[in-house]
């Protein structure tokens, strides 16, 4: 996340769809972790206004004291123990790259799946160039790798997508079932699963 995007449309669909899984019961202590590469840009004020925009207190968004290029220590420091939202500039790295910030690992994922195993983990992914179906399975395939077995869904966009991961398939089918419920007959476009 990029405090030049702070208050842009995606924050609000991303804010209003975790109210609604809240209302829902489908996420738990849900804690935004914004993956800011312009971490020193942002200031107290702009993190409540993010705060804000996605519907959760400003003691969820989890500090950090550790660099985003500073991986392990980085991710060392997401220590809640509710849901998590991930919300990197670019989303789920599916191949080597050289900005690294922009994007969560398949190691990272797998490490914050595993630790509490029940936990749902959303991470936001950009779209460009491709279809959305086949960036998300090209997405799941890379966690996939790393741990197994991985449930997952997604709400998805041309644009845009929210990958919802857990190793726990019935909390999975539960954010599915919400997801289809509030979208209706537009769930099977927008609505992905394994």
């Amino acid at each position: 996340m990029k405090l030049e995007y702070l208050g842009d449309a995606l924050d609000h669909w991303k804010g209003s769809l975790f109210e609604y899984l809240k209302a829902e019961g489908t996420l738990n202590e849900l804690a935004v972790d914004p993956m800011a590469t312009d971490r020193d840009s942002w200031k107290e004020g702009d993190l409540q206004i993010y705060a804000r925009l996605l519907h959760v207190e400003r003691h969820l968004i989890i500090p950090h004291r550790a660099r985003l290029a500073d991986r392990e220590q980085y991710f060392a420091e997401i220590t809640h123990n509710g849901d998590l939202f991930l919300d990197p500039d670019t989303g789920i790295a599916t191949s080597h790259t050289s900005q690294a910030e922009k994007y969560v690992r398949r190691k990272e994922l797998a490490a914050l799946l595993r630790h509490p195993e029940s936990r749902v983990v959303i991470v936001y992914q950009h779209i460009r160039a491709q279809k959305t179906r086949e960036r998300i399975k090209k997405c799941v395939d890379v966690v996939k790798q790393e741990v197994e077995p991985v449930r997952w869904c997604s709400y998805e966009s041309p644009t845009a997508a929210m990958l919802f991961l857990c190793n726990d398939g019935a909390r999975i089918g539960r954010v599915q079932e919400a997801l289809n419920t509030l979208l209706g007959g537009q769930a099977e476009k927008r609505v992905g699963h394994a």
